[in-house]
């Protein structure tokens, strides 16, 4: 028989080593939509975030037409309109709490899914998966990055007491992404997460790309739900989104871990937190047979 023994040792806590807060802010760019600036003060885990009022941003376009912010609450400011295009270079100024600050950014070219196709096949250690299949073409001039999810529509029923159902409503989910293109498996963030994949355009540059994806999601009707369509997005970021984005994917990742310590998010807005970036898209509807 064999005792084993072992010793817990307490780490002490102690708050005033914590960072003072921050500013935070993030804005994402597209053409013809309305854009916003979220501005907030980082807290401690565990803390309400601290929206902050006293801030201004401004983009102004090479050719000079200059759009700016008027404060909505809960650290949101709105621009008044927004002039930017596919292509457009830009200068996102900021001053917040009387610190002043400017980043250059390109929004990204025009994105189009030409086809799009989808079928059930069966994917190791899934089974009989839901799968995707896009072709897009990739501008050959320029470094391109993409990032693709997709979403459930479907009826969540709800039932009383006695099993009875009482209820129903639509929603829609983000679901389970996944593909094995050597484009994705490339990029070695997109093992932290399923929500969404990521991808540069390094390994098929200037080519009519064809990629396959998949969920884990069965997409088939339940007690507990019925699916009714699905919505593919595929978008072309900017590389501060693209580096944003698989930081804080792998940032979400090792803070759930018990070996790793949560790394550095990536961002781009100097003396702060956060991300100024841009993005062009599409996407496709399918609806679900019953």
């Amino acid at each position: 028989m064999f005792f084993l023994s072992g010793c817990v040792k307490e780490i002490p806590y102690y708050p005033g080593n914590l960072s003072a807060p921050a500013p935070a802010v993030h804005c994402f760019i597209t053409p013809d939509s309305i854009v916003s600036a979220d501005c907030r003060l980082t807290a401690p885990f565990g803390s309400k975030d601290m929206p902050i009022a006293n801030a201004y941003f401004s983009i102004l376009k090479t050719n000079q037409a200059k759009d700016t912010t008027i404060y909505k609450g809960n650290g949101i400011h709105l621009f008044g309109s927004n002039s930017l295009n596919a292509g457009d270079t830009f200068i996102f100024k900021g001053n917040v709490n009387g610190y002043t600050f400017s980043i250059s950014e390109i929004v990204p070219g025009d994105i189009t899914i030409n086809t799009f196709d989808t079928t059930r096949q069966l994917i190791p250690g899934i089974g009989r998966a839901f799968s995707v299949a896009v072709r897009f073409d990739d501008d050959a001039v320029l470094e391109n990055h993409y990032r693709c999810y997709l979403y459930k529509t479907g009826y969540k029923y709800i039932y009383d007491y006695t099993g009875k159902l009482s209820d129903s409503f639509l929603q829609k989910d983000l679901i389970s992404l996944y593909s094995d293109d050597l484009a994705a498996v490339d990029n070695d963030y997109n093992n932290y997460s399923s929500r969404e994949v990521l991808f540069s355009d390094a390994t098929f540059n200037g080519v009519k790309k064809y990629m396959v994806f998949y969920t884990a999601d069965l997409l088939l009707k339940t007690a507990a739900e019925r699916p009714t369509g699905i919505e593919f997005h595929l978008e072309n970021i900017s590389k501060s989104l693209f580096n944003f984005y698989n930081t804080r994917n792998a940032h979400i990742w090792q803070q759930q871990s018990i070996s790793q310590l949560p790394g550095k998010i990536m961002g781009n807005v100097p003396g702060a937190y956060g991300v100024v970036g841009a993005y062009t898209g599409d996407y496709r509807k399918v609806v679900l047979r019953r």
